[in-house]
């Protein structure tokens, strides 16, 4: 079977509060999902559908497994979004609006897969944990 799982990665040079970080961090991952969810409205509101990839459905089935990593700044942050778009990985990145900790906007997070970890190890392979 395929190891399928998800990077979050998150910027250290914002001197981000624990819980602000989780609330980053959880943010990236869910758009992953939002990103793809198709709108349709209904009588009695709004439904949302996704149809899931075959690496998707084995993270969402199985381990649901993330790993935490960590980049020094919003240059390292966007590269790694970058290439991870490039690859054809699912990714999503994540713009704090500035109402809390933060000053003003700042990317913030990204969040590359559900994907097989071989696709993902080129980008995220030297990356540090947080």
């Amino acid at each position: 079977m395929k190891e399928i799982k998800q990077y979050i990665i998150i910027r250290t040079d914002l001197g981000m509060s624990v819980g602000k970080t989780a609330a980053q961090a959880s943010h990236a991952s869910m758009k992953i999902f939002f990103d793809k969810m198709m709108r349709k409205k209904i009588k009695n509101g709004v439904e949302y559908t996704f149809e899931a990839t075959e690496d998707e459905a084995l993270w969402i089935d199985n381990k649901f497994t993330k790993i935490v990593k960590k980049v020094k700044n919003e240059s390292q942050l966007l590269k790694v979004y970058e290439m991870a778009r490039e690859a054809g990985l699912n990714v999503s990145l994540i713009k704090d609006a500035g109402l809390t900790e933060l000053l003003g906007e700042n990317y913030t997070a990204i969040a590359i897969g559900p994907n097989d970890v071989n696709e993902c190890f080129p980008i995220v392979g030297k990356l540090q944990n947080l």
